[in-house]
């Protein structure tokens, strides 16, 4: 029989295409007749051969290994609660067969590509250092940051997530989760982007663009008022029964809000390319405010930083207890009261505005000069946006990646006004 052999989990089980090689076409092992003429007939011969015909002569094989990893893997037939379900076929011991789609695959050999192609190095599928947590893929960045990029497809709980956020935290390495689900619950949880859900033959081509569209945010202050920088009050969200309302408070905020919200949006589209390059050079930082995660500028980091404290990056605030107060004897009565906790919908976490400080304005001290871990000052960007410099252009001398795409970009439509 096949019991000697090391079979799938029922998840896995469960989602196993099967592809017959003498009919050459796929089975669909949820029908009597296998979706094939004479099905019935072909699925006495199959469990015929169990414990008679090696796996490998059976003529059952994983399409998905065939298509996308030229792979002939053979597979045999496991029966769950009366249903027949294909499993890969491995010897005890033998590596696991990857159940990534295609899409997931293609994802991580593009930020990959692109990664090494601004001269970052890259690596699919690497452990890291303490070896708690395994990467999708892991950019080496600049000034020694460690960059783990990490697309989900599929759905997980939060709980999980930040598990797995807290592995790679710990181990030094700025995770980058890619979500293309707005209602994920990894959303806001971890510090992620949210790009469009794109067939896997449009992501290898590099140069197709990958909008980012959620995850990254930029620091706003002002007056609140209609003439101030800030388009609404923070503290003031819109009265639909007030729908003329002015929406100013008359003080002074410091708030994070998402980009495509912000009052100067940047003048091009950011593109996952892009922000990985940035993230991978310390162009941009995650911040963690009140349990939500998300990314700032380097520069917004600092006033960030400023208002927040040193412990900004952190902020480890414990969080109110869900459980209700009480003898846990009276816990499972009928008429216990209704948990505030269930009850309430969950929030989307992504896309929102998140509130610093509301005061009166104040003076903010000049941050000092910055240096670097031995102490020498860090040189301007050579480009003149007046900012200290994350890394060493093509020419050896100090700039910004953005700022040096923005120079080229300059540079290339006045060629073509010329």
């Amino acid at each position: 029989m096949d019991d000697d052999l090391e079979r799938d989990s029922d998840e896995e089980l469960y989602r196993n295409p099967v592809f017959y090689e003498p009919a050459e076409r796929n089975l669909d092992l949820s029908r009597p007749d296998l979706g094939v003429p004479n099905g019935e007939d072909l699925l006495v011969v199959l469990l015929s051969m169990r414990g008679r015909v090696p796996v490998e002569r059976r003529g059952l094989i994983c399409p998905d290994c065939r298509d996308l990893r030229h792979r002939r893997v053979p597979m045999y037939l496991v029966q769950r609660d009366g249903v027949w379900l294909a499993s890969h076929y491995r010897k005890p011991g033998e590596k696991r067969i990857s159940h990534e789609s295609d899409e997931h695959l293609a994802r991580k050999e593009r930020v990959a590509k692109d990664a090494e192609d601004h001269g970052f190095p890259a690596d699919v599928e690497s452990s890291a250092a303490d070896g708690h947590a395994r990467l999708d893929v892991q950019i080496k960045g600049a000034n020694g940051i460690v960059l783990g990029y990490e697309p989900q497809l599929s759905v997980q709980t939060a709980r999980g997530m930040s598990r797995r956020e807290g592995f790679r935290r710990r181990g030094g390495i700025r995770s980058v989760w890619d979500f293309t689900d707005p209602d994920h619950p990894g959303v806001g949880t971890v510090p992620y982007v949210r790009t469009p859900n794109l067939p896997a033959s449009v992501i290898r081509v590099q140069k197709n663009p990958i909008a980012v569209r959620d995850g990254n945010y930029v620091l706003e202050e002002g007056h609140c008022s209609p003439s101030g920088r800030l388009t609404r009050c923070p503290d003031k969200p819109y009265d639909p029964a007030n729908p003329t309302d002015t929406g100013y408070c008359g003080g002074w905020h410091r708030i994070l809000v998402p980009i495509h919200q912000s009052a100067a949006s940047e003048g091009s589209e950011l593109t996952l390319t892009r922000f990985i390059v940035e993230a991978a050079a310390g162009e941009r930082v995650p911040f963690r405010r009140n349990g939500h995660h998300g990314w700032l500028p380097a520069e917004h980091w600092r006033k960030y930083a400023e208002a927040t404290g040193p412990a900004a990056s952190s902020d480890e605030k414990e969080r109110a207890s869900s459980v209700r107060q009480g003898d846990r004897l009276d816990r499972c009565t009928e008429d216990r009261p209704v948990s505030e906790v269930r009850a309430e919908p969950r929030e989307r976490r992504g896309s929102r505005t998140i509130v610093l400080e509301s005061s009166a304005a104040r003076e903010v001290d000049p941050a000092e000069l910055p240096v670097d871990s031995l102490g020498r000052p860090i040189p301007l960007c050579r480009f003149g946006c007046g900012m200290p410099a994350s890394m060493q252009g093509l020419e050896g001398l100090p700039e910004h990646y953005s700022c040096r795409r923005k120079n080229e970009d300059t540079q290339r439509t006045a060629g073509k006004a010329v």
